[in-house]
């Protein structure tokens, strides 16, 4: 998991849209799904070790927050506009594949830890934290131990690929927790595996994108 330094004024500008327009609705449409983890369980080192088994389903099982897409099937009048923004138009503009999810999370909610193998691609995640009280954690595997990257307050930023199911190596473990409001856009640039040629587009459009974000 490798950090990117936020440096362009219109990848902000973006970015900052988004935000203003989320935050203009009403909360009482966003309907959470979920509990709220009080003990910060399913972002835990036991819990870790208790899904961290070769049969592992890919998609996280445990977490509270809200998705955009979700929210455009209950109530499209108000969620369908951003939803195919973050969709369509995000999509044209960082050059990628697609967006993979666009979540929303209250205090105390969460991801539990999961790896993505079943989303095969080169990811670059956006996450907004109201305050900076939260985190991401993923297993580094090289160095045999939890990493945990405090949130900041504002915008920040992330790459890594996620394996597909046939390369374990390439399981990225991770889940995220948030303290208080925390909001993540993560976009796909799809790959088919290390040893298929189709990666090295992948690998090229992630970076330009990468070049353009820290950029100023």
């Amino acid at each position: 998991m490798k950090e990117i330094e936020l440096n362009n004024p219109e990848v902000k500008e973006i970015l900052n849209g988004f935000l203003d327009w989320f935050k203009s609705i009403d909360t009482n449409l966003i309907k959470l799904n979920g509990k709220p983890d009080t003990d910060e369980y399913y972002t835990s080192e036991e819990y870790f070790e208790l899904v961290n088994k070769p049969d592992h389903v890919g998609f996280p099982e445990e977490g509270y927050g809200f998705q955009v897409s979700k929210g455009a099937k209950e109530r499209p009048d108000i969620f369908e506009p951003l939803k195919l923004w973050t969709k369509n138009e995000l999509v044209r503009i960082f050059g990628a594949n697609n967006n993979s999810l666009t979540s929303y999370y209250p205090p105390k909610g969460f991801v539990g830890w999961h790896t993505n193998y079943d989303a095969t691609a080169y990811q670059v995640l956006f996450t907004w934290s109201k305050t900076g009280n939260g985190y991401f954690k993923y297993y580094d595997k090289e160095k045999d131990e939890i990493v945990t990257i405090q949130d900041v307050p504002g915008w920040q930023c992330r790459h890594y690929y996620f394996g597909p199911e046939d390369e374990p190596h390439n399981h990225c473990w991770h889940s995220a927790y948030a303290g208080d409001e925390r909001i993540t856009l993560a976009y796909k640039f799809v790959g088919h595996g290390e040893n298929d040629p189709r990666d090295a587009q992948a690998r090229h459009l992630r970076d330009m994108l990468i070049e353009e974000i820290e950029s100023e």
